[in-house]
C-alpha cells in the first residue's frame, strides 16, 4: 500500500471521533489534507492516505467513517467504479475534486457518493462536509457544489438515448449510420429527432448549438462524454 505519513491527531473530548481515509494521487494535496484536519478538526483521525483505490488492502486496515475520494486518479480507473467499490463495502464517500462537470458529478452521486467537496472551497467547508458525511448526512462544501448536483439550470437533462447518439458521433460514426450502430437500432429519422431534442435542450439553457458537433461540445462540457 502506497501511503503518505499520517500525523497523529488527538480526538476532542467533546466530539465523537471520526476516522478518515483519503485517496488522492497528488502528494502535496494529501499532505495539505492532513494539515487542514489537524488544525481545524481535532476530533478527526486520518487512518490512511493512498494514491489509488487499488492500493487498499482491506484485510489489513479498518474501515474508516469517511473516504475522501479524488475522482480523477491517474491509475486508469473510472470514478464511478471507484465509488461503487467503496460504497459496496458500506463506506461513506465524499467526493473531493476540482471537477465541475455536473453530469459526471451527478452520476457519481447516483453511484453512491454521499457528498461533494470542491478543492476550490474553503478549508472550513471541507471539514464541515467531512463531519456531515460521517453523521450520515449528504453534504456539499458550498453553494456552487450544491448547484452542480441539484440546479437544473446548469445542466441539459439529456435522455440516455440522446447520450448514446452523441457517443456514436464522438466515436466517429457517420450520422447516417448512427441509428444502425446503437445497442437498440433506430431509423435515421429517429436519430435526427434525437439531435433536434438535444439542440432544444441546450437552447432552453441559453446555450444554443449551431449543429450536431456543437451539441457534442456542450455535452462534453457537461460531463456526459469524455472527449
Amino acid at each position: 500500500m502506497t501511503t503518505e505519513p499520517v500525523a497523529a491527531v488527538a480526538p476532542s473530548a467533546q466530539s465523537a471521533q471520526i476516522r478518515l481515509a483519503a485517496i488522492d494521487d497528488h502528494p502535496v494535496v494529501l499532505r495539505g489534507i492532513i494539515a487542514v484536519i489537524c488544525e481545524l478538526a481535532p476530533e478527526v483521525t486520518v487512518d490512511f492516505l493512498v494514491t489509488s483505490v487499488r492500493d487498499i488492502d482491506w484485510t489489513r486496515v479498518a474501515h474508516p467513517d469517511v473516504v475522501l475520494l479524488d475522482i480523477d486518479l491517474n491509475d486508469g480507473s473510472r470514478a464511478e467504479d471507484n465509488v461503487r467499490a467503496l460504497t459496496e463495502l458500506g463506506l461513506r464517500v465524499l467526493l473531493f475534486t476540482a471537477e465541475n462537470r455536473p453530469a459526471l458529478l451527478r452520476r457519481l452521486v447516483l453511484a453512491g457518493a454521499s457528498g461533494l467537496a470542491l478543492k476550490s472551497d474553503r478549508e472550513e467547508d471541507l471539514v464541515e462536509a467531512v463531519r456531515q458525511v460521517a453523521a450520515g448526512q449528504f453534504a456539499t462544501s458550498g453553494h456552487f457544489a450544491e448547484a452542480l448536483l441539484t440546479d437544473p439550470s446548469v445542466l441539459a437533462g439529456l435522455a440516455p438515448r440522446e447520450v448514446e447518439v452523441l457517443e456514436q458521433l464522438a466515436a466517429g460514426v457517420p450520422k447516417k449510420a448512427i441509428g444502425k450502430s446503437l445497442p437498440q437500432p433506430v431509423a435515421s429519422s429517429t436519430v435526427e429527432t434525437y439531435f433536434q431534442r438535444i439542440a432544444a435542450r441546450y437552447a432552453a439553457l441559453g446555450r444554443p448549438v449551431p449543429n450536431m458537433y456543437g451539441s457534442l461540445r456542450e455535452a462534453a462540457r457537461d460531463g456526459y462524454l469524455d472527449l
